[in-house]
Order: structure tokens, then C-alpha cells, then sequence
């Protein structure tokens, strides 16, 4: 198995609170092999676009790019969002290999 460095970007229709981004990074905790310890990076952009960058250990690049995904929609559902309020660009998720 292989670390992952995934970029996800994630478009919110109201802008999320520092609280929420608090608890959305509590959730994605539980996906990301550094556990709580692993910060979550975020940009966001003029249109609402939150990046978030996760590390996913995966077989191979394909394989973490489906865990990337279900990773950050199983912790917008966590955190209460469904597709209606928050939704994952799954065309723009990037991976890379990551070392700690």
C-alpha cells in the first residue's frame, strides 16, 4: 500500500463557517491514515470552492482516487450536508504520491 496526497475540490452552496470546517475535518479524520493528527489544507475560492487535501493509502492511484471520494462525501454527510448543499468535483480530485 502506497500514501496518497488527494486534492478534492468541494463546492458549498452557503459559504461554510471555521466551525463547520472544524467538525468537516473531525470527519475526515476517521478516512485519513494520520488519523486527527492530519490537518485538513483548504483554499477556497471566489465561486465557493473549498480544496481539501487528504492523505489515502491505497493499491494504486485509481484506487485512491475512488477512497478520496468516498472519504470526503461519506464526511460531508457526517457533518450533515447532502448533494443539494455540498458537492464534490469528482473530475478535479488529483493524487499524488505522499511521504511522511
Amino acid at each position: 500500500m502506497t500514501n496518497y496526497l488527494a486534492t478534492v475540490p468541494v463546492h458549498f452552496v452557503d459559504k461554510p463557517s471555521k466551525d463547520y470546517l472544524s467538525d468537516f475535518n473531525e470527519a475526515l479524520a476517521k478516512y485519513d491514515p494520520r488519523g486527527a493528527e492530519g490537518e485538513l489544507f483548504w483554499i477556497r475560492d471566489d465561486r465557493g470552492t473549498i480544496v481539501i487535501r487528504i492523505v489515502i493509502r491505497a493499491s494504486d492511484e485509481s484506487a485512491a482516487q475512488g477512497k478520496a471520494r468516498e472519504a470526503v462525501n461519506s464526511a460531508l454527510v457526517d457533518t450533515g450536508h447532502t448533494v443539494a448543499t455540498a458537492q464534490a468535483h469528482l473530475d478535479g480530485i488529483e493524487i499524488r504520491t505522499w511521504e511522511s
